[in-house]
């Protein structure tokens, strides 16, 4: 019986310390990465400046069967695509307040619905042979062994803008 007094009056004990440990009674750099549960953050836990950090302002899922379009089901952000020549696209971003060259765009190739092997898709934040007012460009390419690599339409993409 004394066991179990002790053992409630322990348990009991930490819980109500527990609840009295404020965000003053922590030091400085105390939590550290290895001290926090994986999962436990949400965006809302952090700092606004953080989490606007981690944001994805722009996407685009473009595809390019039966024809090139943005998936709009996969997209925000992005108002059009062009493909002005075989393997150039161009895209325009909805929010001219967006400056990608203040971002890091990333582009990638999306296996799923693209045909061939050996498939790339390289950013061109210049947007280099896309009409005026273009602000991302896209090249696409297909690469065969022993063969100079070639500009190709059939490779689909994933671009987001941070």
């Amino acid at each position: 019986m004394v066991a179990s007094l002790a053992l409630v009056l322990a348990a009991g004990g930490a819980g109500y310390a527990a609840g009295q440990v404020g965000t003053r009674d922590i030091a400085k750099d105390a939590i550290v990465s290895s001290k926090v549960k994986d999962g436990s953050l949400q965006p809302a836990d952090l700092g606004p400046a953080v989490a606007r950090t981690l944001q994805v302002r722009a996407y685009a899922s473009v595809v390019v069967s039966p024809a090139y379009a943005l998936d709009t089901t996969r997209t925000k952000g992005v108002a059009t695509v062009t493909r002005p020549d075989t393997g150039v696209y161009c895209l325009t971003l909805s929010d001219d307040k967006l400056d990608v060259a203040t971002t890091a765009p990333v582009v990638s190739v999306d296996w799923d619905n693209s045909s061939g092997t050996n498939l790339a898709a390289y950013l061109s934040k210049s947007a280099f042979e896309c009409p005026e007012g273009t602000d991302l460009g896209v090249r696409t390419f297909s690469f065969r062994a022993g063969k100079p690599f070639r500009p190709a339409n059939t490779v689909a993409f994933t671009l987001l803008v941070p």
